[in-house]
């Protein structure tokens, strides 16, 4: 038995938010969903309010992925490699955490990878000594380093979630000696940009070797700039949440000027300013660039209650005991079992499988997944996800604002963003339906009207250091059903007693500025007790508040 009704389960990451009007999220059609605090007193339904705030970005949910190339090789001091050593040594030390992981690499004429992936301090710290043995020589280019940083950063890009990148602040810093001479240099650098080359090609640049040098650093500092605009370009193909480049230039006794051109153009093009220092002073120039999280403002863009323990067809609600999708009464003339959400024991939720054409009374074998795993933690293991073909690494994979498991039980489609279609042409769009509770695959307005959910979602001014948004939330006429005893899904031996009903209270957020991308969500789970002879417990409004909901990692 479990000891209290009011449990909190981690959800994944897995916001992808949809382009809705601002914050009145379910408030749309004040007809149908304006708070009149109707039903409010009914024994049957329930209501939920309290004040809550969008996690801050930081933590595990945020990784911060960092890529320190160093220039190094032939005519770099030994102080300068040493000092570089000793302040990264100590700089990492700072983040020994899961959050933060780093990755190495060495430049001359050529850029090479101390290590083939972003890693943890410990082992990015073991990698150092590597940089010290670093032997190059020839021209320099940090045009070199750059791509590589650009490779390195779009292979994890692919490899890593898809939910994990959208909420990943990746940054470059090239430790900068001496000025680029990439267009000096062609055979060492294939392919730069032709508007670069334009510039060391043209009549302008005379005969003169002083006049030639002049432009070929023009050429190396546009081609810089093109490939820093390469780097930031991946935060969009690949849909990361950030890509920055912070140069620092160590300089000589006499600081170079077309060096401080080209450093200052790479931070413009990267977003950042540029960090001048000298050698002994380059520790503390890296430990005081910016290492943090995501810094964009997180919004609200979906709040959303969902009986896990209601189905709702053709404007009646049935009872799902087992919180599979399919009601008892169809699961007891299916012959599966109303209280296990797996009949078949294969792993797949029998409402999973009817819909997606399998039988619940045969197990199945799903190739290349786990039964067992919920890689983005929103409750579909992975072979379900894999059945459905929504991604196992982001909560929503439509970015419709709904999550991929609500979609699931309410007969939306978890892989096209519905808050424009209108399956059942009642007026109400598919995603205001699952908002409300209702039926997206019939003509149900009479049952809104009675039934549907209400929300408010009202801005709370900015009360803390954080910046965080808060909101003032409301929701109300959450129907509960008499539901039976079931076997405890996590604790054997256990029963989950007659009449839970298990309220999912979800906040989905994300930045202000995208709003198709992916973000966070987190979620609050209600028990409430609920008997036609006695009524529900807990009774009256049920409190909310930013604690009861559980971010995912």
């Amino acid at each position: 038995m479990r000891s209290s009704p009011r449990v909190a389960w981690r959800f994944a990451p897995a916001l992808l938010p949809a382009l809705l009007p601002a914050l009145l999220l379910s408030c749309s059609d004040a007809g149908l969903y304006a708070l009149d605090r109707r039903a409010g007193g009914s024994r049957d339904r329930a209501s939920f309010e309290g004040d809550v705030c969008v996690p801050e970005a930081t933590g595990d949910a945020f990784p911060v992925k960092v890529i320190f190339a160093l220039q190094g090789g032939t005519g770099v001091e030994t102080e300068l490699v040493g000092y570089a050593i000793d302040g990264l040594t100590t700089l990492t030390s700072r983040f020994t955490g899961p959050q933060t992981r780093f990755g190495l690499v060495a430049f001359h004429s050529v850029a090479t990878g101390l290590q083939g992936s972003f890693t943890d301090a410990a082992t990015f710290q073991a990698v150092l000594p590597r940089y010290a043995s670093y032997q190059q020589q020839g021209p320099i280019s940090i045009r070199a380093a750059l791509r590589l940083a650009k490779s390195l950063m779009s292979g994890d890009m692919q490899s890593s979630c898809r939910g994990e990148v959208a909420r990943t602040r990746y940054i470059v810093v090239p430790v900068i000696r001496s000025s680029d001479v990439s267009c000096d240099n062609p055979a060492f650098n294939i392919g730069i940009d032709s508007r670069c080359t334009a510039l060391s090609q043209a009549s302008a640049c005379g005969a003169s070797p002083e006049a030639q040098a002049s432009c070929n650093a023009a050429c190396s500092q546009c081609e810089l700039t093109a490939v820093v605009g390469e780097l930031k370009a991946l935060a969009e193909q690949f849909g990361a949440g950030e890509v920055s480049i912070q140069p620092v230039y160590v300089r000589g006794a006499t600081p170079d000027p077309v060096t401080r051109l080209q450093v200052a153009a790479i931070a413009n093009a990267g977003g950042s300013e540029p960090v001048e220092t000298d050698i002994p002073g380059l520790p503390n120039a890296l430990a005081r660039l910016d290492y943090g999280s995501l810094d964009n403002a997180l919004k609200l863009k979906r709040f959303v209650a969902f009986n896990r323990n209601v189905q709702v067809r053709d404007g009646q609600m049935l009872a799902d005991s087992d919180g599979d999708g399919i009601g008892d009464e169809d699961e007891r003339a299916l012959l599966l079992d109303p209280v296990v959400p797996d009949t078949d024991q294969d792993g797949l939720m029998d409402g999973v499988e009817l819909r997606m054409g399998l039988d619940p009374l045969v197990a199945d074998v799903i190739n290349g997944c786990s039964v067992v795993q919920d890689t983005d933690g929103d409750r579909l293991n992975d072979c379900e996800e894999r059945v459905l073909g929504t991604d196992a690494c982001v909560g929503d994979t439509d970015g419709d604002g709904l999550p991929d498991l609500v979609e699931a039980l309410s007969q939306t489609n978890a892989l096209v963003p519905e808050d424009l279609l209108d399956s059942d042409r009642d007026g109400l769009t598919n995603v205001a339906e699952v908002e409300a509770h209702g039926d997206p695959l019939s003509a149900d307005r009479d049952f809104h009207r009675e039934r549907g959910y209400g929300y408010s979602v009202v801005p709370l001014p900015i009360a803390d250091s954080s910046d965080r948004a808060c909101y003032r939330t409301r929701v109300e006429n959450v129907s509960l059903v008499p539901t039976l005893e079931r076997p405890h899904p996590f604790i054997p031996g256990e029963f989950i007693p007659e009449g839970t009903n298990e309220v999912y209270l979800y906040l989905q957020v994300g930045r202000d500025n995208d709003p198709r991308g992916a973000g966070v969500g987190s979620l609050f789970i209600q028990e409430i007790q609920y008997s036609p002879d006695t009524g529900r417990n807990p009774t009256g409004i049920v409190p909310l508040s930013s604690d009861d909901f559980i971010i995912g990692t």
